[in-house]
C-alpha cells in the first residue's frame, strides 16, 4: 500500500427510530393513529372529561364525611384525565393495544410544593 492509502474492520452499534432515536414518535402507528387519535379528543375526550369534571367538583367535598366516596371520586378524576390520555398517545402515535398496555400509567405529570 502506499502513501495514505489503508484498510480495517470496524464495527458499532447504534439505536434506530423505536429503540430511542431522535424522530419523536414511539408507537408503532403512523399518521392514521394520530388522526384517529384527535378524532377522539375533539369529539369524545372532551366531552366526557367537562361531564366527570363537573360531577368531580361537585362529590369532592363529600368524601370527607363519606370517604367510601373516593372510589367514585377517583374514577371521576381518571375521566378528567382522558383528555391527557388521548392528546399523549396521539402524539406518540400509538395504536389502541399499546395505549391500554400504559394506560395505567398514563396521567398528567404533577409538581407539588410543599412550603413549610
Amino acid at each position: 500500500m502506499g502513501s495514505g492509502e489503508g484498510s480495517g474492520v470496524g464495527g458499532g452499534t447504534g439505536a434506530g427510530a423505536g429503540a430511542g432515536g431522535s424522530t419523536g414518535t414511539t408507537g408503532s402507528g403512523g399518521t392514521l393513529w394520530l388522526i384517529l387519535w384527535l378524532l377522539l379528543l375533539v369529539f369524545a375526550a372532551l366531552w366526557v372529561a367537562g361531564f366527570c369534571a363537573w360531577w368531580y367538583i361537585m362529590l369532592i367535598p363529600f368524601t370527607v364525611c363519606l370517604p367510601p366516596l373516593a372510589a367514585v371520586t377517583d374514577v371521576l378524576l381518571r375521566g378528567t384525565q382522558l383528555t391527557y390520555f388521548c392528546a399523549k398517545n396521539m402524539m406518540e402515535r400509538n395504536n389502541f393495544s399499546e395505549a391500554m398496555a400504559n394506560a395505567a400509567t398514563t396521567v398528567p405529570p404533577t409538581v407539588l410544593v410543599v412550603q413549610s
